[in-house]
């Protein structure tokens, strides 16, 4: 899943409007026996005016992994359940993932950038398919930033209350990220963190990974990301990675 250094809110009152896409892949056992891949193709645009922010994010997905594994899109990327009435033969899938909605709003704060935000996971991703639970998700986070110079440290916390499918015992979960960005000059910043996902099912091994990135601008209207992520525990990917292109629609 796509990591992303903080976002410094620009000051402008007019219309802005990105559009971004990419590639994404991660890879790993999760604490099994069977080596799971996912790939997808990120689709998001997000629509800002003054100190608001809505987004809109699916993306299309092909994952390798046993046919009893059900694989959505969670706060860190692929969290893992386990389906007991479906084989556990591996075979490859592929489809839209799921829609997530979001809603932001940069706090006038004095020194500091600090956002809250709220977001739901929209069920459209195929549940036949084992890309999805079929269920909407509902979120709430805060993040918080302080510019010092070339160096901006970072931090956000994020709740999930989980949907209720049928077949398994979910949970609400928590989430965290903290970390620091280094603008390398104008239009480019490098960024490295710790993040944090509690697990969805009672008993599973929560996701810790390191990531990091590189942004950059390209002219005026196009951005360039990579970033990448290792795991700290069975919960989390092995290793995971990618690259984004963002197109500024408005002024």
């Amino acid at each position: 899943m796509a990591q992303q250094s903080p976002e410094t809110p620009s000051g402008e009152n007019g219309t802005r409007v990105q559009f971004s896409t990419g590639l994404d892949y991660e890879q790993g056992d999760y604490g099994t026996d069977t080596q799971m891949e996912k790939e997808s193709v990120p689709l998001s645009l997000v629509v800002a005016k003054g100190r608001l922010r809505a987004s809109a994010q699916t993306s299309y997905v092909r994952l390798r992994a046993p046919g009893n594994v059900v694989a959505p899109s969670g706060p860190l990327g692929l969290p893992i359940l386990v389906d007991p009435t479906r084989p556990d033969t591996v075979d490859t899938r592929q489809g839209m993932g799921d829609l997530h909605l979001s809603a932001a709003y940069d706090l006038p704060v004095e020194g500091f950038n600090a956002t809250l935000g709220t977001g739901v996971k929209v069920p459209t991703a195929s549940v036949d398919k084992g890309l999805g639970t079929g269920k909407a998700d509902y979120s709430v986070r805060a993040d918080l930033a302080k510019p010092l110079g070339s160096v901006t440290p970072f931090a956000g916390v994020a709740y999930t209350v989980t949907g209720d499918p049928d077949g398994f015992d979910l949970r609400n979960a928590l989430s965290a990220q903290a970390g620091a960005s280094l603008r390398l000059a104008e239009s480019t910043s490098a960024h490295l963190g710790y993040a944090f996902a509690q697990s969805q099912v009672a008993g599973g091994e929560d996701d810790q990974r390191i990531v990091g990135g590189l942004n950059t601008g390209v002219g005026k209207n196009l951005s360039l990301g990579f970033y990448g992520s290792g795991g700290l525990t069975d919960g989390a990917s092995d290793f995971g990675g990618g690259v984004t292109l963002g197109i500024r629609l408005g002024r």
